[in-house]
């Protein structure tokens, strides 16, 4: 190998390592520590779903086997039609009912639909459900008859 040749291939290898070190200083830390979801270091920006993804572990031990859920995240205190979180909720959430956010909705009947809400982040406000758990991600709600 000719150091013509020795040359370029050491520039390459700078700016690869340079490119690198880039692209791990815009994910953000921890650097050397394992990320606490999978979505974490993705990008420079939290992802829409990490504050699920902690939630639901949290909440899983508190619902009854094939209880009836729903996981959103609530706007103005309402019900909303958020379907990562809601995707979240179906994989993290194998021994129960999942259901789409709608069901909790100010216009329906609850107990005929869902008996539990995980609201990510935001308070929900649907007179028909009380606070059981309150967590930094959200709170999980469940009916009272």
């Amino acid at each position: 190998m000719t150091k013509p040749e020795k040359a370029v291939i050491a520039a390459a290898t700078l700016v690869l390592l340079v490119a690198f070190v880039h692209r791990l200083y815009t994910r953000g830390g921890p650097y050397f520590s394992p990320p606490a979801t999978i979505v974490d270091h993705v990008g420079p920006n939290q992802h829409e779903t990490r504050d699920a993804l902690m939630l639901l572990p949290r909440v899983r031990p508190m619902l009854p086997r094939g209880a009836l859920v729903t996981c959103f995240r609530p706007v103005n205190g309402e019900q909303n039609y958020d379907m990562p979180n809601f995707f979240a909720a179906v994989g993290q959430l194998p021994d129960q009912t999942v259901l789409p956010p709608f069901v909790a909705s100010l216009g329906s009947n609850p107990s005929d639909l869902v008996e539990w809400v995980i609201a990510v982040r935001d308070p929900f406000t649907h007179p028909s459900y009380r606070v059981v758990a309150e967590f930094p991600e959200g709170r999980l709600y469940r009916v009272v008859r």
